[in-house]
């Protein structure tokens, strides 16, 4: 499987080497520098290979990893590809304007649509800019449909897996969390969150639940600077991929209700194909309100 790294120097090495050292059998990484960002490119050191890759490229040696590492400031590499990353520009982790994170992010991705196009129309790409929804969104309707995965849901399911196993005073192996939402908001589904198939009520108080709920709804959903909580998310993405696992995880999904089409982050399928299938939930009548709102405000926020 061939992997190309678009984006944050930084960032795509330390998913490199995750990617390397996975069960994903990666047989080819490729480092597209984004030419027209000094931030981040990939200058070459005299030998050929770039200074901040020289590390990346031995240890991979060292660990007896067969995967192919190589770097281009030629789009065209994008020929191939099974999955495309975009990741962050580099900087904006710092941002705390829901709309600086939009402008910064389409400006990056906007360089790479004729591109894709042209040389990887097949290719899973997975969206890890934020907002991801609104970049996976945009990106959707810009290239006519296709394999467009959002992953800005990992950071809060893993903090809902986190506190649940803090809090119920368990291993975090034996917790299952589920997390819904959009861009500007998340939340908890209480009912489909287990420890080892027991439901949370059976193990923490009800009120330590609703408190549950609003912590990580609270959580600021913007906040890109979970580096390595991101990494791992993308590692699962691509594993399931990869491995074609079926594997059921809340993602940025295109979704149609009614009239309507958005990206929101619900559980789906995902598999060789991307998301093969979005799972139905069933949702009381609070949160069923709550959806349809999430539905009507992303709609507004991905309008075109």
């Amino acid at each position: 499987m061939k992997v190309v790294l678009l984006g944050n120097s930084q960032f795509a090495v330390s998913t490199a080497w995750g990617l390397c050292q996975s069960e994903t059998e990666t047989s080819e990484i490729v480092f597209v520098s984004d030419a027209t960002s000094t931030k981040n490119r990939f200058v070459p050191s005299k030998e050929g290979t770039p200074e901040s890759l020289r590390d990346l490229v031995e240890s991979n040696a060292l660990s007896a990893s067969d995967t192919t590492i190589s770097f281009s400031d030629s789009l065209e590499e994008l020929s191939g590809t099974d999955v495309i990353i975009l990741l962050p520009p580099t900087g904006q982790s710092g941002f705390r304007s829901h709309q600086a994170s939009k402008t910064t992010g389409l400006a990056l991705v906007k360089r790479f649509v004729p591109e894709i196009q042209q040389h990887a129309s097949d290719a899973t790409v997975l969206v890890a800019i934020s907002p991801a929804n609104f970049i996976a969104a945009w990106l959707y309707q810009a290239l006519g449909g296709g394999k467009i995965i959002g992953l800005g849901n990992g950071i809060a399911t893993a903090h809902l897996t986190a506190e649940i196993a803090k809090r119920a005073e368990v291993s975090v192996k034996d917790v299952t969390a589920l997390t819904i939402g959009s861009d500007a908001e998340t939340y908890p589904l209480p009912q489909y969150c287990r420890v080892n198939g027991i439901p949370l009520t059976q193990l923490i108080p009800d009120a330590d639940v609703e408190s549950l709920c609003e912590v990580v709804s609270q959580r600021y959903t913007n906040n890109t600077q979970s580096e390595y909580t991101q990494i791992s998310h993308i590692l699962q993405i691509v594993s399931a991929i990869a491995l074609d696992k079926k594997r059921v995880m809340s993602v940025g999904t295109h979704i149609s209700a009614g009239e309507t089409s958005v990206y929101l982050n619900v559980p789906a399928q995902i598999g060789s194909n991307g998301v093969e299938a979005i799972v139905p939930l069933e949702l009381d009548a609070d949160q069923r309100e709550r959806f349809k709102k999430l539905v009507i405000q992303s709609a507004e926020d991905q309008a075109p």
